[in-house]
């Protein structure tokens, strides 16, 4: 069944007119199962165009073994008082997701990535091929596959979702350095990634916090409560307008602060972004 699952990715990227489109979620699903990221295959079948065995050995060669999973929490992590906060503003903090020392051997693995040393200022900066405006094409590494066994984490998406028939997303880290006459943020503006097309399902995303981050830190910023408000909302804008261009003009977001090893669950249909670094070190 995953082998015919993975042939019908491999038609997509190199066939894309035989694809079929109502296999997209079972293929991400099945490449989060292995522990890999879409961005890596694409890449891998666009430039490659492997034939369909070599494919097969190349996923194989990639599978990332979930050993690290522990056992499932019973004891829920969100507390009667973190739900009802979640459904008055869309989105909510795990405190302490992962540990102080995962979050020192993470942001060490990032500096490895990206050859350079923290207390290099000037390295900061340098431009590396593997850096997409804040975001770097490195999800493929030991400790990233522990964070993502957090079962902290797993356990609040469960409440959050109402079942435990969930299963991870492979992603990518930020890099975001402060700010400086000549180093200006490289982030997205206020911003869905979903479509608007109403009503907006049920979808959660998350980052995690591996240094502290006040609001002047470079926070991750949403519009709280948008939620409840975004079909009433999208039904008082005019024909002509464009519901992206207006939040921008007219939604105001707020920082949402934690500590290293916070993680931040946010509703699909809150506006967020991430925001510029006036603090003294990398985000």
């Amino acid at each position: 069944m995953e082998h015919q699952i993975l042939e019908q990715l491999w038609t997509r990227a190199l066939y894309p007119e035989k694809a079929n489109p109502e296999s997209w979620n079972q293929e991400l699903e099945t490449l989060y199962r292995y522990g890999i990221g879409i961005e890596e295959v694409m890449r891998y079948l666009y430039f490659e165009k492997p034939e369909l065995h070599q494919f097969y050995d190349w996923i194989a060669s990639r599978h990332t073994d979930d050993r690290l999973q522990s056992e499932t929490m019973t004891t829920d992590v969100l507390s009667e008082a973190d739900l009802q906060f979640w459904e008055a503003n869309g989105y909510v903090v795990v405190r302490n997701a992962i540990s102080e020392e995962d979050c020192n051997a993470t942001v060490r693995a990032i500096w490895e990535f990206l050859d350079r040393k923290p207390e290099d200022r000037d390295g900061w900066y340098r431009q590396h091929e593997g850096q997409r405006g804040l975001m770097l094409t490195f999800s493929d590494h030991p400790i990233l596959n522990k964070n993502r066994s957090s079962e902290r984490i797993r356990k609040a998406y469960e409440q959050l979702y109402g079942t435990d028939k969930i299963f991870k997303t492979i992603d990518k880290v930020s890099f975001n350095p402060p700010e400086t006459d000549s180093y200006h943020f490289l982030g997205s503006p206020l911003h869905w990634d979903v479509s608007l097309k109403q009503p907006i399902p049920l979808g959660l995303q998350g980052l995690l916090y591996l240094t502290d981050c006040g609001p002047e830190d470079g926070a991750f910023h949403c519009v709280p409560g948008f939620h409840n408000e975004i079909g009433k909302w999208m039904s008082g804008l005019k024909e002509e307008e464009n519901p992206r261009e207006v939040a921008l003009q007219t939604l105001e977001a707020i920082p949402v602060t934690g500590k290293a090893g916070d993680f931040v669950i946010w509703h699909q249909a809150l506006p967020h972004c991430a925001s510029a670094n006036h603090g003294t070190k990398p985000r």
